[in-house]
């Protein structure tokens, strides 16, 4: 991921996240075909991690630079093929709307915070970034929360190896999806499925 504005490199030297965007409010859903294809979307409100950093060491305001760098940075967003809205609203947080296809096989890392990948064997997995404890605690004391949903639905030739979904699809799993209510950062969404 290219960090290219300029507040970055006053805070990179105390991020210890692994990703620089939490998903703060957000809708994403994942629909697998019966052929291990995928596609995609992620819709909501974005937190970028360094610029909040910096909001909490200087009185919670951005420069003009920054918002400005900021701004710049959404527009090339913008331009990345998966992305269908990119937009700076402050505070160091976007508005974002991404939605793709992937053939089977193909991985999909969106925001670094679900990611999409398979095995050799050909199992699917789905998960949501994991974050160490020193992670954790850094974003607790920003104050940032999360309130999102996550929706996977699979085809009926698909077999669920496991998950940690929150509900299931209903009426011997022929209606609905397997969705995650995601409120803390304690939440990681799992599955695993094997198409037969």
């Amino acid at each position: 991921m290219k960090r290219s504005i300029g507040l970055v490199g006053v805070v990179l030297s105390t991020v210890v996240l692994a990703g620089c965007y939490l998903p703060e409010k957000f809708t994403a859903s994942l629909k697998v075909a019966s052929d291990g294809s995928y596609a995609y979307r992620y819709e909501g409100l974005t937190a970028f991690i360094p610029a909040i950093m910096k909001m909490s060491q200087g009185g919670m305001k951005l420069s003009a630079k920054d918002d400005s760098d900021l701004q710049a940075e959404a527009v090339k967003m913008g331009r990345s093929p998966d992305f269908r809205k990119a937009s700076y609203v402050g505070r160091g947080r976007y508005e974002l709307a991404l939605a793709g296809e992937r053939k089977a096989g193909q991985p999909v890392n969106v925001l670094d915070a679900l990611r999409v990948f398979s095995e050799k064997d050909g199992t699917i997995n789905i998960v949501g970034a994991e974050l160490k404890a020193q992670d954790k605690a850094q974003l607790e004391k920003l104050n940032l929360k999360i309130d999102g949903t996550l929706e996977v639905s699979i085809p009926k030739n698909a077999e669920v190896i496991s998950t940690n979904a929150t509900s299931s699809p209903s009426f011997f799993g022929m209606v609905g999806t397997y969705s995650w209510k995601i409120g803390s950062l304690e939440q990681r969404p799992l599955m695993r499925i094997r198409l037969r």
